[in-house]
């Protein structure tokens, strides 16, 4: 379980999902745009619901570690729709690097390193 960490405000979700959603901020950051996403969480009596965020520049989301849990939510298809929005914004290559459990070396270094100012 991951914890999606939005301003003062943290969603628990899954550890795909919240990689993927890393990735998309990321991508959508560095293209300039934004967009609205539905997180798959819980409310505080356990009951499954979404959480919309707003992805984009201005946006600063972390991704942490969560207490581990049996109902955690797990969303292939939109785990997929996120990764196909990141490849669309031409961020193919935070997919990777937003995952912890990489081990390339590209994904090393997009999560160590800051990116190259762009040149005018």
């Amino acid at each position: 379980m991951k914890y999606i960490v939005y301003g003062e405000n943290r969603i628990m979700t899954g550890d795909a999902i919240a990689a993927a959603a890393l990735a998309y901020a990321a991508a959508l950051g560095e293209n300039g745009t934004t967009d609205i996403v539905e997180v798959p969480t819980a409310d505080e009596d356990g009951t499954g619901v979404k959480a919309e965020i707003l992805l984009g520049p201005a946006s600063q989301i972390m991704v942490e570690t969560a207490p581990d849990d049996e109902l955690e939510p797990e969303d292939e298809e939109l785990v997929n729709e996120l990764r196909r929005r990141t490849a669309e914004v031409g961020g193919g290559r935070f997919i990777d690097a937003a995952s912890s459990h990489s081990d390339e070396p590209a994904a090393k270094t997009l999560r160590t390193d800051p990116p190259a100012p762009h040149g005018d």
